[in-house]
């Protein structure tokens, strides 16, 4: 009896510490954007943060994280409350995008009770984050891509385009996401770092479009009546770009002005493919993850931190099969863990060698 006593004691322990039994990593992403939807009219701003989140998932599979992904559906009341509710869970670690800028105000009101919290794609400001700081929210990093330069890039793309179809100067309605959030201020920005450049391009229309294909389509009618010399439509993503297609064809004008976004979608239909796509930021909710796994693994060597990334890449022949694979959520082919930085020969995490790792992997 005695003997069957110390033999159980003995397997109890060999349970508790073996490697299998450690408790994995636990993130919670708070995701702006809607989850997959079989009915896209109810969401018309693109599926760019659903592939965020397939992004996120394919490289939390092969770092052994627990990743838990919930949808706010663009509403920002709804946002907050999956924030309020995440906290109550106790993440080991809590994803935020700070769209519209709704986010610094709303932590310090609320116990966060010291979880750490990760910004992806957009981040409170210089300002705010010195005031998050000041009220003891532990903001341990955040990536954002170099909006600011793929706005230029943008830009950049279409007067190429234009040059080559068109004769006299670009005139660009610019369609923004929206006048608060990080991204479509910086990316604007870019846009305005080239004018600066090219004296014979002219912006001569402007609003935004809420990132909205609908609205996108109503305002480019209206601009297109009222500005008729446009011939350069410059998008704040990819899903504005669809809409000012859409109004183009539907005055029968498509061949009368070069169309650019950003986020490598893919065009609703045959006829609303755009002539210059930016993207590969998608893919920065992966390089999150592979960031907070190294930081666990090695936190000396690779402590969190503010990262700016220049990442935006057009949309051309050689990334086509991994825009492909993004598209049709197929980023399991990619292994992840070989971009890990405590890795003996890790991969650098650039479009480049994304791309590679896929044609491998087929």
């Amino acid at each position: 009896m005695q003997l069957l006593k110390i033999y159980w004691l003995v397997l109890l322990l060999c349970l508790i510490v073996s490697p299998g039994s450690f408790a994995a990593l636990n993130i919670t992403f708070i995701n702006p954007g809607f989850a997959k939807q079989h009915d896209t009219s109810a969401n018309s701003t693109g599926e760019f943060w659903y592939k965020v989140a397939s992004s996120m998932q394919a490289a939390a599979n092969d770092l052994d994280i627990n990743l838990t992904i919930h949808f706010a559906s663009r509403n920002h009341i709804e946002m907050k409350a999956l924030i309020a509710q995440a906290i109550k869970s106790k993440p080991d670690y809590l994803i935020l995008v700070d769209e519209k800028k709704v986010l610094s105000d709303y932590l310090v009101s609320i116990k966060t009770n010291n979880i750490p919290i990760y910004f992806l794609l957009n981040r409170p400001d210089e300002v705010k984050l010195r005031m998050l700081k000041q009220h003891n929210i532990d903001v341990i990093g955040s990536v954002v891509p170099g909006n600011r330069d793929g706005g230029y890039k943008l830009a950049q793309a279409l007067y190429q385009q234009h040059q080559k179809r068109h004769v006299g100067k670009m005139n660009i309605l610019a369609l923004l996401g929206d006048h608060t959030t990080s991204a479509a201020i910086k990316r604007r920005a870019g846009l305005d770092d080239f004018l600066a450049t090219h004296p014979d391009v002219t912006i001569v229309a402007e609003d935004v479009a809420n990132w909205s294909m609908e609205q996108s389509f109503s305002k480019t009618l209206a601009f297109l009546n009222a500005v008729p010399n446009v011939n350069a439509i410059w998008c704040a993503n990819d899903a504005i770009g669809f809409g000012a297609i859409n109004a183009l064809n539907t005055q029968q004008r498509r061949e009368s002005a070069v169309v650019g976004g950003f986020n490598w979608d893919k065009a609703p239909l045959t006829n609303m493919n755009l002539d210059v796509s930016m993207g590969g930021h998608v893919l920065l909710g992966a390089y999150a993850m592979i960031a907070i796994s190294d930081e666990i693994k090695k936190p000396q060597q690779f402590s969190l931190k503010h990262e700016d990334l220049t990442f935006f890449t057009e949309k051309t022949p050689k990334a086509q099969q991994l825009i492909e694979h993004i598209n049709q959520g197929k980023l399991h082919k990619i292994d992840f863990s070989k971009f890990s930085r405590s890795q003996a020969h890790p991969l650098k995490f650039t479009v480049d060698n994304l791309a590679k790792e896929i044609e491998n992997a087929l």
